[in-house]
């Protein structure tokens, strides 16, 4: 009886450990430092889940908000993106499909659908202050990597102790 025991509470140990090390298994967002590939921070994420970016324009010096999702092939697209001024590097008409707004002072561009399987990112030194926005978080791209490296965003499968192990190490 005892050897039973002992084979069942291996066979459960064995069986835990695999679940939290398996690879490939949970939906993340995911930062990496695009020199290192050092993992800067992971979260779990849903297909269809929004995240957003925003930062501050380094011409016009205004804030520019894009939204994004994970789709099924887990893809980034961007969906949406919102801004207060035309003019270099902001969009200034729509492509068929896409709708357009302009309210109390935004601009708004949605159903954009532009997919992304990543998407690298330079932090800004002087203006840009980038944040992304997950789960209604605000996250300064600053605190996890320094002005001026880059950083690649993107949504992958991962063991479940990388996802605990990133939720929690964020900003430390």
């Amino acid at each position: 009886m005892k050897h039973l025991k002992g084979t069942i509470a291996a066979f459960i140990g064995f069986g835990i450990a695999l679940f939290l090390l398996l690879p490939n298994h949970h939906l993340a967002l995911t930062i990496t430092d695009g020199k290192t590939g050092e993992l800067k921070y992971v979260t779990g994420i849903k297909i269809q889940e929004r995240f957003a970016m925003q930062f501050i324009h380094s011409i016009h010096k205004t804030p520019v908000y894009e939204e994004y999702y994970i789709d099924e092939d887990l893809d980034i697209v961007l969906d949406k993106v919102i801004y207060e001024s035309y003019g270099v590097g902001n969009p200034s008409n729509i492509e068929p499909g896409q709708t357009y707004s302009n309210e109390n002072g935004n601009y708004t561009i949605g159903n954009i659908r532009r997919k992304l399987g990543y998407f690298d990112l330079s932090i800004g030194q002087v203006v840009a202050d980038h944040h992304i926005v997950v789960k209604e978080k605000w996250l300064a791209l600053s605190a996890m990597n320094p002005p001026g490296s880059w950083v690649r965003i993107q949504a992958k499968r991962v063991s479940l102790v990388t996802l605990w192990k990133g939720e929690r190490s964020y900003g430390k």
